[in-house]
C-alpha cells in the first residue's frame, strides 16, 4: 500500500505577499503601457497568484470549520461548585 503524499499548502502568512504582488501586476496592466507578450506573461503570473490566494483561503476556511466543530464538543456550562 502506498501512502498518499500530503498536499503542500502555503500558510496564511504568505497571503499578504501574494496579494501585494497581484495588485502590482494589476496596476501595471491597467496602465496599458505593456506590449501583448508582456501583458500575457503578467496575466499568467496573476492567474497563478490568484489560484494560490484561493487555495490559502480555502485551506484557512477548512481550518476554521475544524476549530468550530471542535468547539461544539467543549462544554461551556458553569462548573459545579
Amino acid at each position: 500500500m502506498t501512502k498518499k503524499p500530503k498536499e503542500k499548502h502555503e500558510g496564511p502568512e504568505r497571503f499578504d505577499q501574494h496579494m501585494e504582488k497581484l495588485r502590482a501586476i494589476v496596476d501595471r496592466m491597467e496602465r496599458g503601457e505593456l506590449n501583448l507578450d508582456e501583458s500575457l506573461k503578467l496575466f499568467e503570473e496573476g492567474i497563478g497568484l490568484a489560484r494560490k490566494l484561493f487555495e490559502i483561503l480555502d485551506h484557512s476556511e477548512g481550518r476554521v470549520e475544524e476549530l468550530l466543530e471542535s468547539m461544539e464538543r467543549i462544554p461551556f456550562g458553569r462548573a459545579e461548585e
